[in-house]
């Protein structure tokens, strides 16, 4: 029988698990004396002979020895030569069959042929189809080799074998062949590995093909199929990791397309990852793409399948299977071997060598977080004791080593995910455990850290999920419980009564898990939360889930500030006893004396009383104008924070703009009769030289840094003779951000897009009239339009185009956006070609890039080409057919663009003019054949007669004998003719026309039946006079017989 490996587990050696030595056992000895009986190796052949062998499959250093299973394999392949070398393909096959009869011959067979496959590309087709007829046990053998090699090889595979392995799964994939998106697992699992970021994007980008590619496999796969959450969990986690890199944003829209499909045509097997697929989707909740899973998740959960709302997917846990493919097997062997083999006290070298060994790279990017989420599923081996606690100080080592806050918030949401669902009636204690043990260590060794994680268990509790925040509570609640019933933690006041937890954090903890300190109320369970108000992207009020930059937790997470709850729902600082004027009266005591009152009036005002309130906020203005010398950088971070406490429910509770929405003088100063518009207000209204204005933009830096669309949503309102000087206070905002106005633009209508969708397409005219160069150069710009765009909001922009009133494009700038849209989704493309079409942009302005483009790969661009040449209102240019003729001949594009361009009479007389001078002119240069020098690279635009005649080839074969003949009257117009005529007559060409013999046969008889119709013409007067039939029988013979000989002359049948 083949050898039993499992298709998604091995079983783990502790020496590799340890990945410092390593050293061979004596088990080879007896495997290779039975290689030996069975003809496998040679007798004679030495240790010694076999390490002289290069690999071919592996790159090793000189002082590195070749690896026993690629030996293995290689035996194979030279045994599968010496029977079948110099035999036909069908006697090899029937010597192959006839010796796979014995099974250890037949799994040596297989690994051969797959040796074979990986190692010599030209002849990969023939090794897979004598595989294929090999496989008589559904190809168990061969995956099994398949999956060793994944394992235990690729790593140091050589490149080229690497791009065999996607040919194999490639074939494999269109083979059906059974259990292949298993193996597909374990291959994507190596992209997790920390290596070479281009490394793990080849890798990425070649299953995203293969998925792309093959819809229809993928609809097939058995329900719960595994591929389907592991590519999920994986592509997402590096959408956000290359939202950084420009390089790669093609590859983020091909991977980003794949969980689109998955999520919309598969979700059921997604939803496999229970809880885990929250946090999934929650890196990447702001890309539009994912917004609208989120939509339908919070709105419309049965859009997506029973039982599919967020509380429910929470409730369920993830299997333990998954989380382990958020890792390369090498890392979870090491991670095992130090879980269950390494004693506390003797952990830093491992520790160290496993950060150099795949946490060294700058580009590892959420991979610690990863990290986290996958320690927590693996076990602990014969000794749980050891093994939790080195769990628990492995995970505590990830924290000091993130790069950034927002990657840190992630090592803690992953954490402490399973306390925020946890459930006492449907177990799962053992997930929650390790968090504790984490804690209870950092409380030790790194006080702050350990003070930093129970406040953001604190806040989280709230801030994750506000219709779920009793909810979220109680889990937390339970999880301590459930620790303390079991002995595992046996006080709270381990936590709460640790003199290293500092006070406010002690106080917050004690008021928000009540149910630990005294008799907990009864809490009432309703059925899934589905919220009703379909306007909003999810979770957006207090920015938990952030953005596509895999942030899901604001900065000031960190900090010691009560939470924000939606509106109806009370605050948190309410439901405890600490209202807003309580928090800016702790405030208050450092803001400066003059500030004070002001600021203490502004707070106790009622926030239905708007009119007192922006009496109060120009008091206090005028109090900041009036004693500017005193504000200093303390105090400005002061008065915004105040500031942000008493405004906070009023951008909480705005309310997106209706659809009807009109800026009307009436609307507007009911919108703006706020305190955070007075200080807009202010703001346009003060002099570039006033030295109050500073300060001002300081105060609204530190105020706005997310809600900064709102003063550009003011500046576009406001008074119409005051524009210059509002426009000018959004700049001088910018300025001060540190960022250019367009990136600030695209960056505020991205939060707007979410926050407000009519608002969002409210701005964009306002945008393109006020900050036109800036805008129509943004590809960014362009790009946020084309994906969040609708119907309605595309008419309106095009009427403001009809009426000159904006432009969305500029011939300078325009290729470069033209070139990042083939990038892009369908959907998005559409849109764009809308607007390209709406403001008639002409053909030459995509000149340059029809050389770029490839069918299907940008089907999109191609169709709004020929749309373009329908439409064409100026005749074809020189550069036009120049850069259509300058594409290799692969596809028809050039062909139909031809086909278009010919169905006016009077274009396709200047098509013939313009291919005539062009062959003329290639004829006397001598630019016949491509150039092929490795030193000279050929220009963009480069035309030699050779690709000339293979296009009007395939224009031959493709459009000739049509109802319309119009392909046969324009390339019988005498101006194409005579070029032909010069081409026939020009020794130099006399290989091209061996080569285009038909296409020259052709453009004889229609230049021969243009002559005949000319004579036929001519004798009109004297046929009138034939009235003897036999004299018109006799004519009708010799049209006829002189139309056959010339046919059987030039050897080409030819139908009209």
């Amino acid at each position: 029988m083949p050898t039993a490996v499992s298709l998604c587990n091995l079983q783990y050696y502790e020496t590799e698990q340890a990945g410092l030595s390593t050293s061979e056992g004596s088990s080879g000895v007896g495997e290779r004396a039975s290689e030996v009986v069975h003809g496998l190796t040679h007798p004679m052949e030495s240790s010694n002979t076999r390490l002289k062998r290069i690999s071919k499959l592996l790159s090793l250093s000189n002082f590195e020895q070749r690896d026993e299973l690629e030996e293995k394999l290689e035996n194979g392949f030279i045994m599968v030569q010496n029977r079948t070398s110099g035999l036909p393909e069908k006697e090899s096959y029937d010597v192959l069959l006839q010796m796979a009869g014995e099974a250890k011959v037949f799994e040596s067979i297989t690994g051969g042929l797959l040796y074979g496959l990986l190692t010599e590309p030209q002849n990969a087709q023939k090794y897979f189809s004598v595989m294929s007829l090999l496989a008589r046990d559904g190809w168990f053998c061969a995956l099994c080799n398949v999956n060793m090699i994944l394992f235990e090889l690729y790593p140091r595979m050589r490149p080229e074998v690497r791009e065999q392995i996607v040919y194999f799964f490639r074939e494999a994939i269109k083979s059906n062949v059974p259990k292949i998106d298993n193996v597909l697992i374990n291959y994507l699992r190596n992209a997790n590995d920390g290596s070479d970021l281009k490394e793990t994007c080849t890798l990425l980008s070649a299953v995203a093909g293969m998925l792309n590619d093959h819809h229809t496999w993928l609809s097939e796969l058995k329900p719960k199929a595994s591929l389907i959450p592991v590519t999920l969990l994986t592509f997402t986690r590096f959408i956000c990791d290359l939202s950084s890199f420009n390089a790669f944003e093609s590859l983020r829209t091909q991977m980003i397309n794949v969980c689109q499909w998955l999520l919309t045509e598969r979700f059921v097997d997604c939803a496999q990852l229970g809880r885990d697929l929250i946090l999934t989707l929650m890196r990447v909740s702001k890309i539009p793409q994912f917004a609208v899973i989120w939509k339908h998740l919070l709105y419309n959960p049965n859009k997506l399948g029973p039982n599919m709302s967020v509380e429910e997917l929470m409730s369920r846990m993830c299997p333990h299977t998954f989380p382990l493919y958020r890792i390369s097997v090498a890392m979870q062997r090491k991670l095992e071997f130090i879980f269950a083999k390494v004693k506390p006290g003797t952990h830093e070298r491992h520790l160290e060598w496993f950060k150099k060994q795949y946490l060294s790279n700058p580009d590892a990017g959420s991979l610690r977080s990863e990290l986290v989420r996958c320690a927590i599923f693996l076990s602990c081996g014969e000794t749980p004791q050891f093994g939790q606690e080195m769990k628990a100080v492995f995970i505590a080592s990830m924290f000091p080593q993130t790069s950034s806050i927002m990657e840190q918030q992630w090592c803690k949401l992953h954490l402490l995910w399973d306390w925020f669902c946890y459930d006492p009636t449907t177990g799962g204690h053992v997930l929650i455990e390790p968090a504790f043990h984490v804690l209870r260590h950092l409380l030790h060794v790194q006080p702050l850290l350990a003070n930093s994680l129970v406040d953001f268990m604190i806040r989280m509790s709230y801030e994750l999920h506000p219709p779920l925040q009793q909810r979220l509570v109680t889990s937390v609640t339970n999880s301590f419980k459930f620790l303390i019933d079991h002995n595992i933690l046996g006080s709270p006041s381990v936590i709460f009564d640790n003199p290293v937890l500092q006070k406010n954090v002690r106080e917050n903890f004690r008021d928000t898990f009540r149910g630990l300190f005294r008799p907990p109320q009864t809490i009432q369970t309703h059925p899934s939360t589905v919220l009703t108000e379909p306007n909003e992207v999810p979770i957006s009020d207090v920015e938990v889930v952030q953005s596509e930059s895999g942030s899901a937790i604001t900065e000031d997470a960190a900090s010691t500030d009560p939470s924000i709850v939606e509106e109806g729902g009370g605050s948190v600082d309410e439901e405890f006893g600490l209202s807003c004027e309580e928090k800016v009266m702790t405030l208050l005591a450092a803001v400066k004396e003059e500030f004070r009152e002001s600021i203490e009036n502004l707070a106790n005002v009622k926030n239905t009383d708007n009119d007192t309130r922006c009496e109060m906020m120009q008091k206090l203005l005028s109090a900041i104008f009036d004693n500017d010398e005193l504000l200093d950088e303390e105090q400005i971070e002061l008065l915004s924070e105040c500031l942000l406490l008493i405004f906070r429910k009023d951008i909480r509770n705005r309310k997106p703009l209706s659809e009807g929405f009109l800026d009307t003088p009436e609307i507007l100063e009911e919108m703006f009769n706020q305190p955070l518009y007075v200080i807009f207000r202010n703001l346009c209204l003060t002099p570039d030289s006033d030295a109050t204005r500073q300060p001002l933009l300081s105060l609204i830096a530190e105020i706005c840094s997310s809600i900064s669309y709102l003063l550009l949503f003011f500046t576009s309102s406001n008074r119409r003779d005051q524009n210059d000087t509002a426009i000018a206070a959004y700049t001088d905002l910018c300025r001060l951000l540190d960022n250019p106005p367009i990136q600030q633009i695209v960056s505020d209508l991205q939060q707007c897009h979410i926050d407000d969708y009519v608002l969002f397409a409210h701005l964009i005219p306002y945008i393109y009239e006020k900050f036109a160069t800036e805008a129509m150069g943004s590809i960014e710009l362009m790009k946020l339009l084309a994906h969040s765009l609708d119907g309605r909001q595309i008419a309106d922009l095009i009427g403001e185009m009809v009426r000159e009133n904006i432009s969305f494009f500029r011939k300078d700038s325009f290729l470069p956006i033209v070139s990042a849209s083939l990038t892009w989704e369908t959907t998005a493309q559409f849109v764009f070609w809308q607007l390209v079409h709406a403001e008639g942009v002409p053909v030459d302005w995509i000149l340059q890039i029809i050389s770029k483009l490839q069918y299907p790969k940008h089907s999109e661009a191609i169709a709004q080409v020929y749309i373009m040449l329908q439409r064409l209102d100026r005749e074809p240019n020189m550069g036009l057919i120049r850069n259509l003729l300058s594409r290799t001949p692969s596809d028809m594009f050039t062909v139909n663009c031809l086909k278009l361009l010919i169905k006016d009479p009077d274009y396709a007389t200047r098509v013939a003019e313009l291919l005539s001078s062009l062959i003329d002119k290639l004829i006397q240069s001598g630019d016949l054949l491509p150039i092929h020098s490795k030193g000279k690279r050929p220009a963009q635009r480069y035309v030699c007669l050779d690709q000339l005649f293979s296009h009007l080839d395939k224009f031959r074969q493709s459009c000739l004998s049509k109802d319309s003949h119009v392909a046969e009257a324009f390339l019988a117009r005498p101006t194409l003719q005579e070029a032909f005529t010069a081409a026939r007559a020009a020794e130099k060409v006399s290989s091209l026309r061996i080569r285009y013999s038909e296409l020259f046969a052709v453009m004889e008889i229609l230049s021969d039946d243009s002559a005949q119709s000319a004579r036929s013409l001519r004798r009109s007067k004297i046929s009138k006079k034939v009235t003897d039939m036999s004299d018109v029988c006799f004519l009708q013979f010799i049209f006829h017989f002189d139309y056959a000989e010339r046919r059987h002359k030039t050897g080409f049948i030819f139908q009209f």
